[in-house]
């Protein structure tokens, strides 16, 4: 039983160190990458983005390392992200995100890897 419930708390510490989850709230967002003609972010997008940088903020490295694009298979330009975060919707991130998103032991994986059972 004790076991159970430690394989249930490392799935769940595993699963709050990705980014997967806060990315999601990013969706209402994906209608301004597509379109560069957009100048008014979608209803909800900026709030997803306030959420994700004030809880994961480093997570957004995603966006500027190319992962999240690669994985969601939707082109996300980093000016246009920069646009959406600053001129769009009026928000700045921390320094220490920008001047980390290189350093891969900083920024939290976009998903878990399945661990492989005996």
């Amino acid at each position: 039983m004790l076991l159970l419930v430690a394989a249930a708390a490392a799935s769940t510490a595993a699963a709050s160190a990705t980014c997967v989850t806060s990315l999601l709230d990013l969706s209402p967002c994906l209608s301004f990458f597509k379109d560069a003609a957009a100048t008014a972010a979608p209803p909800g997008c900026c709030e997803g983005l306030r959420a994700i940088i004030g809880t994961q903020a480093m997570c957004l490295c995603h966006i500027v390392n190319h992962s999240l694009e690669r994985a969601i298979g939707v082109d996300i330009p980093i000016n246009r992200a920069f646009q959406l975060l600053g001129d769009v919707c009026s928000l700045a991130l921390p320094p220490e995100v920008i001047t980390s998103c290189g350093d891969k032991d900083r920024v939290p994986p976009l998903y878990a890897c399945p661990v492989p059972t005996a």
